[in-house]
């Protein structure tokens, strides 16, 4: 119930505008315990990593979300939604195998209105506790991703002003040179994927 009418709000621009602000209000940990009781236990996420290692230092994407007042900068992507496909029923069409990688795309669009390819996961991370939103526990899985128009051309209309996200959720994008990340307020679980476990995973990066 509570993620139809989820939905139903973010349909309507200016009332999904409103509820953020309302949202935002909320102290932490009131606001993770909401989260708990109007979804489940355990949120599966699915988030884009796209850095520029073309770049020296490399750059990656970061945006600001609005809806958080504690680590309001990170990574684009969302949650899985519920499936309403049954895969004991032999009549359904089944669940498509792609589907995180799906749930990426389809987050990363309907956010910042950009198609991302190249897709590889990266990480899975299990996480009981995320201090900004304590409450429900978090199963994310990192993919690393390009952006389909290229990262200069992202770069270019990032620069010029003319990037506007699609979402009120985000408030402003950048490409963030992977040693400058200390300089912006991460969301604790991305500021560890980028700053910890990103350096091991892909030690070509030099950072």
């Amino acid at each position: 119930m509570f993620s139809r009418l989820t939905h139903w709000i973010e349909q309507r621009p200016a009332l999904h505008r409103a509820a953020l602000r309302l949202w935002r209000l909320f102290p932490p940990k009131l606001a993770g315990l909401l989260k708990r009781f109007m979804a489940r236990d355990w949120i599966v996420g699915a988030v884009g990593v796209l850095v520029d290692t073309s770049r020296s230092p490399p750059e990656v994407l970061l945006i600001e979300h609005s809806y958080r007042r504690r680590g309001a900068w990170g990574l684009p992507g969302g949650s899985l939604e519920s499936m309403t496909q049954r895969p004991r029923d032999a009549k359904d069409a089944g669940l498509p195998d792609d589907v995180l990688e799906r749930t990426m795309q389809r987050e990363i669009f309907e956010e910042l209105g950009i198609d991302v390819t190249g897709i590889r996961l990266l990480r899975v991370d299990a996480m009981p506790f995320v201090e900004e939103e304590p409450g429900s526990n978090r199963l994310d899985f990192y993919f690393v991703c390009q952006p389909a128009m290229g990262f200069e051309a992202l770069r270019r209309q990032i620069d010029s002003g003319a990037f506007v996200a699609r979402s009120p959720e985000v408030t402003s994008a950048r490409l963030v040179p992977l040693t400058e990340l200390g300089r912006y307020d991460l969301y604790s679980p991305h500021a560890r994927l980028l700053q910890i476990d990103l350096p091991r995973l892909r030690p070509e990066l030099g950072v």
